[in-house]
């Protein structure tokens, strides 16, 4: 799996969060950034996942998912702690920081893309409320599960170890 750095996350959220970029701008702009398809994928999806978790945490008390939904080759869901993307990680720490020292635009321009959020909305749309209330992880449509999955070592690797 390709790392990424902090400061590409960054390059990444100024991307994700233009004003009024289109999905077509963010996956072109993105791609061009991280020369990688899958990564790119990642950081799309990913992005306002992290940035979504952050507004929300910061609501009543809400229980935020540790886990999320990749799909396999065989059309299987399988779960994940949020730990298997390093993504994750890194996201958090930049929304948590441009949550509190902006731009709040870009910010919110990334949050608002979230599945969190969008579930959140609903919710409270439908008069719901979000005391105690336990979001799911997210399930990630475009990144295959192989992705987190260890590769498991050939014959020859066990057979000579």
């Amino acid at each position: 799996m390709l790392a990424i750095s902090d400061a590409q996350i960054e390059e990444v959220a100024r991307v994700i969060g233009a004003e009024g970029a289109s999905e077509a701008e963010i996956e072109s702009g993105v791609l061009a950034l991280v020369q990688d398809p899958l990564l790119a994928r990642r950081l799309i999806d990913w992005m306002p996942e992290a940035f979504g978790m952050v507004l929300v945490s910061h609501m009543d008390a809400v229980a935020l998912p540790t886990g999320f939904f990749a799909k396999n080759d065989r059309g299987d869901w399988v779960e994940f702690d949020l730990r298997a993307e390093p993504i994750v990680a890194s996201a958090i720490r930049l929304a948590v920081h441009l949550y509190h020292n902006g731009p709040r635009n870009t910010f919110s321009n990334i949050a608002v893309r979230s599945s969190v959020i969008c579930s959140v909305n609903r919710a409270l749309n439908d008069g719901a409320s979000l005391k105690d209330a336990t979001l799911s992880g997210p399930s990630m449509m475009g990144i295959p599960a192989e992705t987190y999955l260890s590769p498991k070592p050939s014959i020859w690797r066990k057979l000579f170890r």
